[in-house]
């Protein structure tokens, strides 16, 4: 008996730990402002964090960060995020989200337009698929 009670207790926290409360646009929104901000940074420990489990053991993961490694972006008192759109699709069974986003430097005068796949794992959103 008193084992059922601790698988019991143990699904119920695993449960609570993963959680849609934060698959919200707005926080989806939160996690690539702070990814931008951090590669503008070079706070690269940080932005590993913010990689999908997926992303994190792929080759790719340093194709997605050189792309954001532009020197015309390290200067954050002018570097402008405008997410135009997060596309979170009904019924999608792997989380995945797409975002499409215009990331500007006006002291550089730079743009840069970027298409990136986020997925929601772990009870937040993460970058790569």
């Amino acid at each position: 008996m008193k084992n059922r009670w601790i698988f019991l207790l143990v699904f119920l926290l695993l449960f609570n730990c993963y959680s849609n409360k934060n698959m919200t646009e707005e926080r989806a929104r939160e996690r690539i402002t702070q990814f931008v901000l951090l590669m503008a940074t070079d706070q690269i420990e940080e932005v590993e964090n913010l990689l999908s489990s997926g992303l994190m053991d792929s080759e790719n993961k340093e194709l997605l960060l050189s792309n954001f490694d532009n020197w015309q972006l390290k200067d954050t008192t002018d570097l402008i995020i405008d997410i135009q759109q997060i596309y979170i699709p009904e019924k999608n069974p792997k989380n995945r989200a797409l975002v499409s986003m215009t990331i500007r430097s006006e002291k550089n005068d730079f743009t840069k337009i970027v298409s990136m796949p986020i997925r929601y794992e772990k009870g937040d959103w993460y970058i790569g698929s």
